[in-house]
């Protein structure tokens, strides 16, 4: 859960490593961005690995894991005295390290750059390089780095965490991320399946991203948001006249798919008429466009995605068996959130950062209540509903605390249950409105305790205020109940 009583969300560190003094300097004075992050500079690489918590010695896999490193992320120089940039990327990879590292260098080789982003470095800048494409390296690994809180709170979980643009260290994930590198391996069509927002066009992206397709281009198709003509004419494209309004030629997405791979996002909204086109299309990988003769040949991968029981629609005569078939050679699920539980601290870091960086506003942290709802929500939009709770409270907030009431929850998703007048008060009706006076008062006074616990630090002001009442009453109360704040 979300630590509370920090007076601000703790801003990104950047450890520069360069033995030439100015230029160490003049970076570390650049990446501060006027304060907005924390600047270490090391003059080596043996004193880069002391700051960051690792022994100089024991080699490239000798170093010891430094559990309390909060470094987010390492702007490195090459080629340095001693142990180099090479090495120390070495190093902090082999140790584990959820750390970024840009390398840079003056003498750049095609041999040294490979080398370093098959290490696992973020980036390869080649001096003279000007401050803009510092700033937006940094910006970059920053982006993709979950916070301090979130490395904190999945102390001990699995290093890998991150595939293309999906994020999880969870069992279901980690599932979810050998199958997405198996399906990558070959240029099988895969049906990508599951609830709305799980993911789907994240996990279509990736495995066209491992593929051997990736320097191609990915094309992705909503057939859900166009009537069956459009669609049509959208994947095929039309030759000049073909019908009322198409005064030119239009090249179809399948067509601009050629040598990468088409994904056809909510493929079961397809109309039947079209289903029978695009199952001949992908059999004979050709095609003609609406309205010509030409046969136009394509090579491409297809990965096609539904929230919807395909199997029942093909009991119902709404999609063909023979097309299902055809897509279904390998079947990718993404897990729902209620299923992976254990991201939701991850997830709620990253959306946070996220969205205060797209908004350029300060970075807003959960309260221990606000996550305690969140994990008590079954989230039936998924990843995408939660992203979009994170947006409005970051937006609507009025502190830089997100409270329960800052989370727009439907009322209905885990309503609270209430107890009976009976489990209350007990039988007897003679004497029960003076017992349920007592249990009124005894429920305010377990109420402030867990205010005080959350917020006792504040003023009595923003403290009556986040529970609906005045400074007066809240002060009456405290006095009548005996509490004190922190």
């Amino acid at each position: 859960m979300m630590s509370q009583g920090q007076a601000s969300p703790a801003r990104p560190r950047v450890l520069v490593v360069d033995d030439e003094p100015n230029m160490c300097r003049s970076l570390a004075i650049l990446v501060a961005d006027e304060g907005r992050r924390e600047v270490d500079t090391a003059r080596s690489g043996e004193e880069a690995l002391a700051k960051l918590g690792m022994g100089p010695s024991g080699g490239a896999g000798g170093a010891e894991r430094s559990e309390n490193n909060d470094t987010d992320v390492i702007l490195c120089d090459l080629s340095m005295p001693g142990i180099d940039g090479m090495e120390l990327l070495r190093r902090v990879r082999a140790a584990r390290l959820d750390v970024q590292v840009i390398m840079m260098t003056a003498y750049s080789t095609v041999q040294s750059a490979v080398e370093a982003m098959r290490l696992g470095a973020h980036e390869y800048l080649i001096k003279p390089f000007t401050n803009e494409e510092v700033c937006a390296a940094v910006d970059s690994a920053l982006q993709v780095r979950p916070s301090r809180a979130a490395r904190q709170l999945r102390a001990g979980a699995p290093v890998s965490v991150r595939l293309g643009e999906m994020v999880g260290c969870s069992e279901p994930m980690r599932r979810l991320f050998r199958v997405v590198e198996r399906a990558a391996e070959t240029d099988a069509t895969v049906l990508v399946t599951g609830e709305s927002g799980t993911g789907k066009e994240l996990v279509a992206r990736a495995i066209h991203a491992l593929g051997r397709r990736r320097e191609r281009a990915f094309v992705a198709v909503n057939c859900a948001a166009l009537t069956a003509e459009l669609l049509e004419s959208e994947l095929f494209g039309h030759e000049r006249g073909a019908f009322t309004g198409a005064h030119k030629t239009k090249i179809g997405r399948l067509e601009q798919a050629d040598g990468g791979t088409i994904f056809l996002d909510e493929i079961g909204d397809m109309s039947p008429a079209l289903q029978t086109k695009l199952l001949r299309a992908l059999e004979e990988r050709s095609f003609e466009r609406v309205g010509g003769l030409a046969t136009i040949h394509v090579d491409l991968r297809v990965i096609a995605a539904t929230n919807q029981d395909l199997p029942r629609a093909i009991a119902e005569g709404r999609f063909r068996e023979d097309l299902y078939y055809r897509l279904n050679v390998v079947e990718v699920t993404p897990p729902p959130l209620r299923d992976r539980t254990g991201d939701l601290p991850l997830l709620c870091e990253l959306f946070l950062a996220e969205k205060a960086a797209e908004m350029g506003v300060p970075q807003k942290r959960l309260s221990e209540a606000a996550f305690d709802a969140l994990a008590a929500y079954a989230f039936p939009g998924n990843v995408r509903e939660l992203e979009n709770l994170i947006e409005r409270a970051t937006v609507f907030a009025e502190s830089d605390e997100i409270l329960p009431i800052d989370l727009p929850l439907p009322s209905t998703s885990r309503p609270l249950a209430a107890p009976s007048l009976e489990a209350l008060i007990g039988p007897d009706v003679q004497h029960g409105w003076t017992r349920l006076g007592a249990v009124t008062k005894e429920l305010e006074r377990q109420l402030l305790v867990r205010a005080l616990a959350a917020w006792g630090a504040r003023p009595n002001e923003e403290i009556a205020r986040r529970l609906g009442t005045s400074r007066r009453v809240l002060e009456l109360r405290l006095a009548e109940f005996g509490l004190k704040k922190k």
